[in-house]
């Protein structure tokens, strides 16, 4: 005969609250990420009209910035094809 050990360190799953009487949460998650986007996208209007102003001080701090940028488009890309991916996948689960 096999003994088969608890497993622990879960917790119980909490029932969701249908009356609207919850606090609503602070957003995070991929709201945050697009905000911080939409943030260094207004940097980004600053450092150009800076350089357009011949302001050539800041020209590295403005590619430096237009490289986090695109990188941050990137990663907010394919955060949303994963999780359009996820959602089809989950719509193909037979009922």
């Amino acid at each position: 005969m096999i003994l088969v050990n608890p497993i622990g360190g879960i917790s119980p799953i909490n029932p969701i609250d249908v009356t609207g009487a919850s606090k609503v949460a602070k957003p995070s998650g991929f709201s945050e990420l697009l905000d911080q986007l939409s943030a260094k996208e207004t940097e980004q209007d600053a450092y150009r009209q800076s350089i357009a102003e011949g302001n050539m001080d800041k020209l590295q701090e403005a590619m430096v910035s237009a490289t986090e940028f695109q990188i941050g488009v990137m990663l907010v890309t394919q955060v949303r094809n994963q999780l359009v991916s996820a959602f089809q996948e989950f719509m193909r689960l037979p009922l």
